[in-house]
């Protein structure tokens, strides 16, 4: 007698810090290096993109809600040949119609063609992660770097008596003051900014319990930039946040080359996230010089 399988309607959920060493089991391995593998990226924007998840035949399932779009990352975890049956209960949550996937690596996108060779893939350049080595950002040694070392150098002549110093309890408030004042200026042109200073705020308030890092620099005794990111792996750590005051010549180019020089002398890569499409964005993360890029698809499954 045949037995038709029961599919079970998948159960979403919020995330809670607790849940952080489940994310990590399935994010933090050595081949897994790009910026939907920070469990903090899916906790401090949760509420803003409508992050859900739930683990469902050994999958990590992540749903995501951005610019009215409802869509899932690519599953982590599992083994391929349950991927059918995984897909199988996405599309009974969407009550049989199609759906996205997102966020989709060069590894997940060869694992779901041989699970499902009718889909179809498209490149989704806007959200390819920026990696470099940590070296490299920490030293600008070398021609290729010469700019942003003039840049560094004239930004310590002019305040040769500016401070580094990491982010800890004793600044969390002055750098979320900092934060908002930076994110309100731009908001009028911006209106995400609103949830990215909400992010910043999660961030900070959670700052030891997300396992973050970060650092800032004073100037004349209060701080004009700070920027924090997240060990994801062995090798690699995701920078979410930097920010700085613009008048203030060569400052990026300090945060930038001071964090990585004190900060994360025990990683080789520092992935600091896509350009999300935004030219002058694309422009300033290219001029670094990535050592190389994490190329994501996205795909429609019918």
């Amino acid at each position: 007698m045949y037995i038709k399988e029961v599919l079970f309607i998948l159960e979403l959920k919020k995330i809670t810090l607790a849940d952080r060493p489940l994310f990590e089991s399935y994010l933090s391995r050595p081949d897994q290096r790009g910026s939907e593998c920070a469990f903090t990226n899916l906790f401090v924007w949760q509420d803003c993109y409508g992050i859900y998840w739930t683990v469902v035949h050994d999958f990590l399932v992540i749903k995501v809600k951005r610019n009215e779009v409802d869509f899932f990352l690519q599953p982590f975890g599992g083994k391929d040949e349950d991927l059918p049956k995984l897909f199988a209960e996405i599309k009974e949550y969407h009550e049989g119609k199609p759906f996205e996937i997102h966020g989709i690596y060069d590894d997940g996108k060869e694992r779901l063609a041989k699970a499902f060779p009718e889909m179809e893939f498209i490149e989704d350049r806007d959200n390819w992660d920026y990696v470099y080595l940590r070296e490299k950002l920490a030293s600008l040694s070398g021609r290729k770097y010469h700019g942003k070392k003039n840049h560094y150098n004239a930004f310590k002549k002019e305040y040769p008596d500016y401070v580094y110093e990491p982010i800890g309890p004793d600044n969390y408030e002055e750098c979320k003051a900092f934060g908002d004042e930076w994110c309100e200026k731009r908001v009028g042109e911006d209106e995400s900014l609103r949830c990215e200073q909400c992010a910043i705020h999660e961030a900070i308030d959670n700052f030891e319990a997300l396992g973050l890092r970060g650092g800032t620099i004073r100037v004349n005794g209060k701080i004009e930039a700070f920027s924090f990111g997240k060990k994801i792996n062995d090798d690699t750590a995701v920078l979410h946040v930097e920010k700085a005051n613009p008048d203030i010549r060569g400052i990026y180019a300090a945060i930038n080359k001071e964090f990585a020089e004190h900060a994360w002398g025990d990683v080789v890569y520092l992935n600091r996230e896509e350009d999300m499409g935004h030219e002058g964005l694309r422009t300033a993360k290219e001029s670094y010089h990535p050592e190389f890029m994490i190329k994501k698809y996205s795909s429609v499954f019918k």
